[in-house]
């Protein structure tokens, strides 16, 4: 399989991988999360642990969006070297299976139109969103994602990791965008209590974040 990581694997060599670091030796792989610290936490030694830790982040809040820059920080975990690859499916699934694709040009990437179109319910408001708001919904949510948008047009370097499709938090909040340019409610002091994706609730950080700038930008409001 082609791809920066799965290369990387394979050859034994140290690479970086969204906010991790990956490192060989002795039959050995070590993976390393963001802010390491003098002293990261040692986790268990399995895959399911870091599966696990991974879940959430320094709050303690759940992490829907696995790409997210959300990473728990200060911890390290060594396995043998023949799990890196499900070491990396644990913190980033499909990930290095999409840097392979787009590296073969096999990577299926779906525009957020054909996404949207294909929600159901409640979500299919997404799709009513204009291409404004949509851009800086996109900005408020992918900037802080270690995936690259490719399916917005944006160009992944061979280190990167490729998205190839609007992903659920980001259409729930294309929803509520949708709902807010009719009528947009009133701004509350972020909360880094909320969860990260509780876009209904005042104090979400993403939520009040997007609010700003759609008060900023209020032909992004209007019906596209």
């Amino acid at each position: 399989m082609n791809g920066r990581a799965c290369e990387a694997i394979a050859a034994g060599r140290a690479f970086s991988f969204g906010e991790i670091d990956v490192a060989f030796g002795e039959g050995r792989v070590t993976l390393t999360g963001p802010r390491p610290g003098r002293a990261p936490r040692t986790l268990d030694a399995t895959v399911e642990a870091l599966r696990r830790h991974v879940r959430f982040d320094d709050r303690g809040r759940y992490r829907p969006l696995s790409g997210a820059r959300t990473l728990p920080g200060g911890w390290r975990i060594t396995l043998p070297a023949r799990l890196a690859g499900a070491a990396l499916e644990a913190v980033y699934p499909l990930a290095a299976l999409h840097q392979a694709q787009a590296a073969a040009g096999t990577l299926r990437v779906a525009p957020f139109a054909e996404t949207a179109a294909r929600q159901r319910g409640r979500y299919r408001a997404a799709g009513e969103l204009d291409a404004a708001g949509r851009d800086l919904a996109r900005a408020t949510l992918c900037g802080g994602c270690a995936r690259t948008p490719v399916w917005a047009g944006e160009s992944a370097s061979a280190e990167a990791i490729p998205c190839p499709e609007a992903c659920g938090p980001l259409l729930a909040l294309c929803r509520e965008a949708a709902r807010w340019r009719a009528e947009p409610p009133p701004p509350a002091p972020p909360d880094g209590g909320v969860p990260f994706a509780a876009f209904e609730t005042p104090g979400n950080e993403l939520r009040e974040t997007l609010l700003l700038s759609l008060s900023r930008a209020p032909s992004a409001m209007a019906r596209g």
